[in-house]
């Protein structure tokens, strides 16, 4: 392995699995640019979908490019400022920002409300949400768990203001019920009376996710064929597995009045809805567009406002039932990646890696 000094965790993009770290070059800062150090990432199922979404439509292994035949995973984290070339940015900065699994990185900035905006050509084609890195306090005892679901809760929030607004008083039911993100849109949910959220899960997870008591019911997988649901219905799919899909549809595809593509949490999923499916067509919601929308609607210091305190409220939550898994090191980073594609973290556990 190398040194502790640079490098970038390397992912063959013909085999997910295969992942390897390199040592990784450090060439001079230009004008305007600034040189990021990460202090820690969250590897979460959205890691595994950027993974997932590598050579899709939306190439996430384009936003930092690899070798030949290689990509760079994105994720998010914490990083400080270690060099700068930008009057406005000074070394030191701390930000939370969309990083790929490196020690290091390099962008091209400019200031921007809250912190400062990535300007790289080569990620235009990536929604400015990515490309926004906010100005991060000191650590404190929430900082592990901020890292993990402040990449996730904006699905979750957006979801439940979505489904607030666009769907008609009934069911959601909501797959990969023990996943993150799905447990902050059941929480926001739990609070409405004209909705009744139905999670469904793995056997091995059911107790934990009972024990949360965000959910109006559970099913687990196996139990879909016995499972009954009360009306009309909007399905929220985390797991983008079409064996699972299928399962969904083949029990209540007579009900479902929309059925969204939220997440890849599962090994095997794919993109793109499989064919086969009956009506509703599945279609793919897309959180930073979603947000966009609703800052347009309400105005970006209200809709941020309503945002904070709802995440901050779940962040404080979250030691009741998350428990963190915190490694460090690049041979530490490639098992925990390697973990998570092939689903074995537990629902219950969130993995933060420090580089070094």
């Amino acid at each position: 392995m190398p040194g502790p000094d640079r490098w970038d965790l390397l992912v063959r993009r013909d085999d997910l699995t295969a992942a390897e770290v390199r040592p990784a070059p450090s060439t001079p800062l230009r004008p305007g640019q600034v040189r990021l150090a990460a202090e820690r990432f969250a590897l979460t199922a959205i890691t595994a979908t950027y993974a997932r979404l590598g050579e899709s439509e939306l190439p996430f292994f384009d936003a930092f490019p690899g070798p030949e035949g290689h990509g760079r995973v994105p994720t998010w984290g914490y990083a400080r400022v270690e060099e700068s070339r930008h009057p406005d940015v000074a070394v030191g900065t701390r930000c939370f920002g969309f990083l790929p699994l490196s020690t290091h990185v390099t962008l091209t900035v400019s200031p921007a409300a809250g912190g400062f905006a990535d300007t790289a050509p080569e990620r235009d084609y990536l929604h400015p949400w990515y490309r926004r890195y906010l100005l991060a306090g000191e650590p404190d005892a929430l900082d592990d768990h901020r890292v993990l679901l402040r990449p996730l809760y904006p699905a979750s929030f957006a979801l439940a203001e979505f489904l607030g607004r666009e769907a008609a008083p009934g069911t959601v039911l909501i797959t990969s019920a023990s996943s993150k993100t799905a447990l902050g849109l059941a929480a926001l949910l739990a609070g409405r009376e004209d909705v009744t959220t139905i999670g469904v899960t793995a056997s091995r997870n059911l107790e934990f996710v009972r024990g949360l008591g965000h959910y109006d019911r559970l099913v687990t997988y196996d139990g879909l064929p016995g499972a009954e649901v009360p009306g009309s219905a909007v399905l929220v799919d985390f797991t983008g597995q079409a064996e699972r899909l299928f399962r969904v549809y083949e029990r209540f595809g007579a009900v479902l009045e929309d059925a969204l593509l939220v997440g890849y949490t599962h090994p095997g999923a794919q993109i793109e809805p499989p064919p086969g499916l009956t009506d509703p067509e599945p279609w793919i919601f897309f959180t930073p567009s979603e947000e966009e929308r609703l800052v347009e609607k309400e105005g970006e210091e209200s809709y941020r406002a309503r945002y904070r305190l709802a995440e901050e409220r779940f962040v404080r939550d979250a030691p009741s039932w998350l428990a963190v898994d915190r490694l460090g090191g690049p041979e530490a980073l490639v098992g925990a990646y390697r973990s998570l594609m092939a689903g074995e973290i537990p629902a219950h556990t969130g993995t933060v890696v420090t580089p070094r």
